[in-house]
């Protein structure tokens, strides 16, 4: 998969946003990129939906939903490159 963060908890707002336009800027290729992606990308939106932001709910809610798009792609066609 990726090298994306596990513990996003106590990162400030301006780091997760670089984070998020690192992982943006790394271009994901493979559908197991892309799933790793979404799912960081899920996470990160997460966090900033903590402080009380609908937008980013959101964004994190359709980040999930790529994702398991994504992943039920990767096993329809036999597990894929995940």
């Amino acid at each position: 998969m990726s090298d994306y963060p596990t513990d996003l908890s106590g990162l400030t707002g301006p780091q997760l946003v670089r984070l998020f336009l690192d992982a943006v800027d790394s271009h994901p290729s493979t559908d197991s990129d892309r799933a790793a992606f979404f799912d960081f990308k899920a996470r990160l939106f997460t966090v900033l939906a903590q402080d009380g932001n609908p937008d980013a709910a959101e964004v994190a809610d359709r980040a999930r939903l790529m994702r398991d798009r994504i992943v039920a792609r990767i096993d329809s066609v036999g597990g894929g490159e995940r």
